[in-house]
C-alpha cells in the first residue's frame, strides 16, 4: 500500500508504467470535471470510475482484493476511512474474474483517513476495505483508478 499527499505524488513514479500513466493524468489536471462513470486514460491498461457513496460502518463488512488491477483511491470531495486486513483472512465470496474481486472477512486491520488532497494505492491481492464513515462525512465523491498489473 502507498499512502499519501497528492502534492508528493510524483515521487512515486518509476514503480510501475500504468501507475507512471495515472500520476501524468492526475498531475495533468485530468480529474477537473469528469462525468460519473468510468473514463478511460489508457484503454483497459488505466481507466478511472468516478463514483458518490454514503460511506457505511466498516463492522462486518467485507475486504476486497483485486488479481489484475490495483486501486489508486482519491477522494474528490468529502473523506472515507479505509482498512487494509492484517494477518490471517478467511474468503468469503472467490474470486470473480468478470468483477475482478474476492471478498474476504479478516480480524486485524490498520486503518487510515482517505480525504481531499491524500491518495492511496492498494496493491493487487492486497486486502483492503473502502468507503467506511469518518466522522463529520456523510457522503464521499472519489475517483478509482484500476491500474493494470
Amino acid at each position: 500500500m502507498l499512502y499519501d499527499t497528492l502534492e508528493n505524488l510524483n515521487q512515486y513514479t518509476g514503480l510501475f508504467e500504468n501507475l507512471d500513466t495515472a500520476i501524468a493524468f492526475i498531475e495533468g489536471g485530468g480529474l477537473e470535471g469528469l462525468p460519473e462513470g468510468r473514463t478511460d486514460v489508457d484503454g483497459d491498461a488505466v481507466y478511472i470510475m468516478i463514483s458518490e457513496a454514503e460511506p457505511t460502518p466498516g463492522e462486518g463488512r467485507p475486504f476486497e482484493t483485486h488479481s489484475r488491477y490495483m486501486d489508486l483511491q482519491i477522494d474528490l470531495e468529502g473523506a472515507e476511512l479505509c482498512e487494509v486486513a492484517l494477518g490471517d483472512l478467511r474468503e468469503e465470496t472467490s474470486y470473480d474474474e468478470a468483477s475482478d474481486a474476492a471478498l474476504w472477512q479478516g480480524d486485524t486491520s490498520a486503518a487510515l483517513v482517505l480525504g481531499e488532497g491524500r491518495f492511496a494505492v492498494f496493491m493487487v491481492e492486497e486486502a483492503h476495505k473502502p468507503l467506511i464513515k469518518a466522522r463529520g462525512f456523510d457522503r464521499v465523491k472519489k475517483a478509482v483508478f484500476k491500474i493494470a498489473y
